[in-house]
């Protein structure tokens, strides 16, 4: 890696946590949703699903939006649980990673990401043998509270400001190419992960 990197962006989904993007659609499809493929990527979602990552809609009125959508009286509980089917866990090899990189470089999380899916990932994923391995990352960044997502070099350019990183020391991580080319655009330094490879062979 580029010596003359200080700072690492992480990506969440695909990149730290591993997905389960078939489950969540084949989940969605049986309760009666039509085109969810056209909408859920597992990366950049596209519709009422990117309203969400983007702050647009809340919880409650995403919650209403799916129940238009399938013309189905679903439950709350019925709709997280179909949604959170998507996040499965970081590999314990991942979180250790993390916490050797910790003491190296000053480590940042972008995520596109939704309330419902941070609140049960982070609890699920992060929080295991009773670590909390968020307290890695010097600053947490997540497009449903920014009100920006990636592709967006808007979002990029927040972080950079917020955290008061240079662009040339900046190394950003993501599993979807047109992210780490947004990323690229504002002088980062860009690596495209490939998920199920690993990802600790990128620092050495």
């Amino acid at each position: 890696m580029n010596e003359q990197i200080k700072n690492i962006i992480f990506d969440w989904g695909g990149v730290l946590i591993d997905l389960n993007l078939e489950g969540c659609i084949s989940a969605f499809e049986q309760a009666g949703a039509v085109n969810v493929r056209d909408l859920l990527t597992g990366t950049n979602e596209l519709g009422f699903f990117r309203d969400y990552e983007c702050g647009k809609i809340s919880t409650p009125e995403f919650r209403e939006a799916i129940r238009k959508h399938i013309s189905k009286p679903l439950t709350d509980e019925e709709i997280d649980r179909m949604w959170n089917m998507e996040l499965l866990t970081i590999p314990e090899e991942k979180l250790q990673l993390l916490a050797e990189l910790s003491k190296h470089y000053r480590l940042f999380l972008l995520s596109n990401t939704n309330e419902l899916h941070w609140e049960y990932g982070y609890k699920n994923a992060f929080c295991r043998n009773g670590k909390d391995y968020t307290m890695y990352f010097e600053h947490i960044f997540l497009s449903y509270r920014m009100h920006l997502s990636k592709p967006d070099p808007a979002i990029f350019q927040r972080v950079l400001q917020e955290a008061s990183l240079q662009p040339a020391e900046t190394l950003f991580i993501d599993d979807a190419e047109t992210n780490c080319l947004a990323a690229a655009s504002t002088g980062m330094q860009a690596t495209h992960y490939i998920p199920g490879t690993n990802l600790g062979e990128l620092f050495k």
